[in-house]
């Protein structure tokens, strides 16, 4: 199978996940790693489905290797992350959680668990501030979805 096919395996591997499918999914996005395996999208890809799957740890190796190969992966930051929160690993996963929202300041769940790790860490007014943000971007996240659902 080409390279070329690799964004097409990842779309359907991606919707395998929102049916939770996981074990077709992982399927997937192992064929895509074998024909691509310098393509970070892969591996964080396949790390959000091991992160549904509760397989966290796991989930961390596949961020790490997504971020290897592009450092300013944000959705790889942001899910490092929040992997490394629920391991309880709070002070890492605050450090990746700020790389995140640096790199995409619109990402909600990165902003959700930075507050998390705020807080776990004992600055409990900069999660205030963190979970904020995470719910102003949730709302205009909303609203941008019932927009397009109702067609402007």
């Amino acid at each position: 199978m080409p390279v070329s096919e690799v964004p097409r395996i990842l779309k359907r591997a991606e919707q395998y996940v929102k049916q939770t499918k996981f074990k077709e999914a992982l399927a997937l996005y192992d064929q895509a790693i074998r024909l691509e395996p310098k393509n970070p999208e892969g591996w964080s890809q396949r790390a959000g489905a091991k992160i549904e799957m509760e397989r966290y740890a796991e989930a961390v190796t596949d961020c790490d290797q997504a971020l290897l190969l592009n450092p300013n992966h944000s959705d790889a930051w942001a899910r490092k992350a929040l992997a490394l929160s629920q391991l309880e690993q709070f002070v890492p996963a605050l450090a990746a959680a700020i790389r995140a929202t640096t790199l995409n300041a619109n990402d909600a769940t990165a902003w959700y668990v930075k507050g998390i790790c705020l807080e776990e860490t004992g600055k409990s007014e900069e999660a205030e501030i963190a979970y904020a943000k995470s719910l102003e971007l949730e709302i205009l996240l909303d609203i941008k979805a019932e927009k397009d659902r109702v067609g402007r």
